[in-house]
């Protein structure tokens, strides 16, 4: 695969295979993808006018991570963004040293004070006069920026740039992958959020519910004095409580106790709150929306109806090409309105599933159409069909997607009360903060252990024996009783169906993740059948080869054209 491309009057060749991971085969998909790739990219490097944002859509199992570090090497000067922490910790087992992985200050602890488990966000080199240090995130961080592949969690990368003004020098090129949730952390990056405790301390009380944004614009300009006089006398307080008449080598024996700690911490919540507050307050053209809940204990959340701006500035400042990679994207025109860009400026390459259909099984079960309003009426019968699933694989692995973090609770009390022994089975995840930690139990049981959660649609990486079947209680619609994604389809229904597409679709991706590999996927939600009919288009084929037979199965009469 080689491309001849000029640069400045030369002549070189654009040989990406010879930049593939090493110890591995490339499989011919990841080829084919590769030489569409290498096209696009010597075109715009040829012409400065020609396309220069890349979508590569690959299924599961085709190997998009060495895609990706592929690009990544040969460009010898990238940003290689994840989704998840999970998905940085799946790079480094399969690249190791080959990329220079940072994350978040909370996830380095600080070697000043290694018997004290403090993390360096609250350790020597945060606290009044502490050292300038080379602790172990620092290291991770300048390695990262020295190094020719940083690996970073896009929100960290985005909370760099956008709020720290960390010089981030623009590379050769950016990698988003898992890109489909490009849209929802930009949003979460500028987020104005406050928890209640955070609003009786700054405020004296939570704050009203008002009836849109700009209401609470004057009312959090008040806030501002108070505020910054808030965040000066927690930096008096941390200064009265630091060991001051300390040698320096006793200074750095001595870890900061429980009361500095957290002032840190609310030091660093103010800083943060206050960045945001000023962004939205002089961000007065931007659309914004009130995320306020009316449980008292809830988050106030304004935030960003449109991240247009910027992904836009994202993608021009932070690379000379830019590539974004996911099972599913969705069609060029939809992504590039999301991320203000013009279409003609975007590029597509999709590949099929190397996998055979009869490996990666889909079996439509409908119980009826689940939906918000007809969830409790049919959560017996919906339950009563995961039990036969469990009683049908009792020596397998599995994962059952619930339609939220209550009903599936409730699930797991259903199954508790009416077959114990399958019951057992289960492992709850019960929040994100627990994802790993289950994930961890349910590879290390000897048992057929089966996952419950919500919250295990994607960047979950579990071949074999640890998933053999999994369930897809609901069609994973997203929620408009969020105020954000109702205003968001109000502007734009289509985005509303390929966010959908895009959950439904990462959620049967975890079935099936190598040539060996098989499972099988069980669709219980009577609405699947309705949804094909109608956003055929926005699902890819390699889906719909195995989402057809299975409707026709059910539905003899069916006929997906």
């Amino acid at each position: 695969m080689r491309r001849e491309i000029r640069v400045e009057g030369r002549t070189d060749a654009l040989d990406l295979l010879a930049h593939f991971p090493a110890g591995v085969t490339p499989r011919p998909e990841q080829a084919r993808l590769l030489a569409a790739v290498a096209d696009a990219i010597a075109e715009a490097l040829d012409d400065p006018a020609a396309p220069r944002v890349f979508l590569v859509e690959g299924p599961p199992g085709v190997g998009k991570s060495h895609i990706a570090m592929t690009l990544a090497r040969w460009s010898g000067d990238a940003y290689l963004l994840t989704s998840q922490k999970l998905l940085q910790d799946q790079y480094e087992r399969e690249f190791g040293a080959a990329l220079q992985i940072v994350k978040g200050r909370d996830n380095y602890a600080c070697s000043h004070y290694p018997d004290a488990g403090v993390p360096t966000s609250r350790g020597a080199c945060r606290r009044p006069r502490g050292p300038v240090c080379q602790c172990p995130y620092v290291r991770a961080k300048t390695a990262a920026l020295e190094g020719p592949i940083f690996c970073a969690n896009t929100a960290y990368f985005a909370t760099l740039r956008h709020w720290h003004g960390e010089h981030l020098r623009r590379r050769r090129l950016l990698i988003v992958d898992e890109a489909h949730n490009l849209e929802a952390q930009l949003a979460g990056v500028c987020t104005a959020g406050f928890l209640p405790e955070q609003m009786r301390a700054w405020f004296g009380a939570p704050l009203p519910r008002l009836a849109s944004a700009d209401d609470y614009r004057p009312l959090l300009a008040k806030h501002l004095d108070r505020l910054e006089e808030r965040r000066a006398a927690i930096g008096r307080e941390l200064e009265a409580l630091g060991p001051s008449e300390l040698a320096p080598d006793v200074f750095l024996r001595t870890p900061p106790s429980r009361a500095e700690q957290e002032l840190i911490a609310q030091r660093d919540d103010l800083d943060a709150a206050l960045a945001r507050i000023h962004f939205f307050l002089d961000a007065e053209k931007t659309e914004w929306i009130v995320r306020y809940p009316p449980d008292p204990a809830a988050t106030l959340e304004l935030v960003p109806l449109s991240v247009a701006a910027m992904a836009r500035e994202l993608f021009v400042e932070a690379a000379e090409l830019v590539v974004l990679s996911s099972a599913v994207l969705g069609p060029k025109s939809v992504l590039a309105e999301c991320f203000g860009l013009d279409a003609s400026g975007v590029r597509a390459f999709a590949s099929p599933s190397p996998f055979p259909v009869e490996q990666r099984r889909i079996v439509y079960r409908p119980v009826g159409a689940l939906s918000r309003a007809s969830l409790a009426g049919l959560e017996p019968a919906l339950f009563t069909a995961v039990a036969a699933i469990l009683a049908d694989h009792p020596a397998e692995k599995g994962l059952i997607h619930a339609p939220s973090y209550a009903a599936g609770a409730r699930l797991v009390r259903d199954l508790a009360a009416r077959a114990p022994a399958l019951a057992r089975r289960l492992i709850w995840v019960e929040s994100t903060e627990a994802k790993a930690r289950a994930l961890d139990r349910h590879r290390a049981s000897p048992a057929p252990t089966v996952l419950v959660s919500p919250s295990l649609r994607e960047g979950v990486d579990l071949p074999d024996d640890f998933l053999r079947f999994q369930i897809v209680t609901k069609m994973p619609f997203p929620d408009l009783g969020d105020p954000w994604t109702a205003a968001r389809r109000e502007r734009d229904p289509r985005w509303y169906a390929l966010e959908t597409a895009k959950a439904l679709v990462q959620a049967y991706g975890r079935s099936c993740r190598h040539a060996g590999d098989y499972g099988v996927s069980y669709v219980l939600d009577a609405q699947f059948e309705r949804f094909l009919a109608r956003y055929r288009a926005l699902l890819p084929e390699w889906f719909l080869d195995a989402a057809e037979p299975a409707l026709r199965a059910r539905c003899p009469t069916h006929d997906a054209e």
